[in-house]
């Protein structure tokens, strides 16, 4: 028995397996503090009238956003975004391939190698420091859903947590306040705060600073979604592959892609094979001759 354990424990890659402990950690938090304002201060807040539960309504929303947030990291995580067990035929080496001499063989256009995965990746946009794990053709659907859905989830934690920062600031702004919204390690280190202010406070402040961060990611890649783009190819402002935002979305979502936001399960197959892309046509202009 010790021997299988310590053999799983070696299989374990710690590049894959500390962000997205991190990243479950820090859901898991949001979400028993989002529950605990349901349940045990749905009174204070309004929510319960005259025997009316209306934090059921609540706990069915919360319940889908939390499903749909772990449903796609597991769908993301589950779904194989390299080169490995797909068939790169020799013959079709064209124009835009390249030789990777990490993995030893020849990859497609929008092909990368990444260092952490230790792999090339189809249509390799960026290595997900949050999941551990590389965003590319095959897992992109789950990790914009997964992204989506979080946005909603910490919008939805701060609008909960209204009544906790109320709390803070109703002495007015002052340092005290100040400090405890913005660094209550230090507020309860030194011992201004009690412990059960500290964790309000800290898991407050937690929803706040996630939701800038999602609210940036989500925007950088809705607009890669609609231009048809990889990170890499809008840095270097490159369009050949922006087929139109309709086609674009697709491309990347599937041919159900206005249903693929309900659920993960939800059938969308690729239109692509992350391989072969269509290119943007080139209109020709003839030099004007004065």
């Amino acid at each position: 028995m010790k021997n299988m354990l310590f053999k799983l424990w070696k299989s374990v890659d710690p590049g894959v397996a500390v962000p997205i402990s991190v990243t479950l950690l820090l859901i898991s938090v949001v979400s028993i503090e989002i529950l605990y304002l349901i349940l045990e201060e749905g009174d204070a807040l309004g929510w319960i009238h005259e025997g009316q539960f209306w934090h059921v309504e609540h706990l069915t929303f919360f319940a889908f956003v939390l499903l749909n947030i772990l449903g796609n990291l597991v769908m993301f995580k589950k779904r194989n975004a390299s080169i490995q067990g797909v068939f790169l035929s020799g013959v079709s080496v064209g124009q835009g391939w390249t030789y990777c001499y990490s993995c030893e063989c020849h990859v497609p256009p929008r092909c990368s190698h990444c260092y952490d995965c230790k792999v090339c990746i189809l249509r390799r946009d960026h290595h997900c420091v949050f999941f551990g794990h590389c965003v590319g053709h095959q897992n992109y659907r789950y990790f914009m859903c997964c992204l989506l859905y979080m946005w909603v989830g910490l919008l939805y934690a701060i609008i909960l947590n209204t009544e906790v920062f109320m709390t803070i600031l109703h002495e007015g702004i002052t340092p005290h306040s100040i400090f405890l919204l913005v660094m209550p390690w230090l507020m309860l280190v030194t011992g201004q705060v009690s412990s059960s202010a500290f964790v309000f406070a800290f898991v407050a402040d937690t929803c706040v600073f996630g939701f800038l961060l999602v609210s940036g990611f989500l925007l950088i890649h809705i607009i890669l979604l609609f231009g048809g783009q990889t990170k890499k190819e809008w840095f270097n402002s490159q369009f050949s592959y922006d087929l139109g935002w309709h086609r674009n979305i697709k491309e990347l979502l599937g041919k159900r892609w206005y249903l693929v936001w309900l659920f993960p399960l939800v059938s969308s197959p690729l239109p692509g094979d992350g391989i072969d892309f269509e290119m943007k046509p080139v209109i020709y202009s003839p030099p004007k001759i004065f």
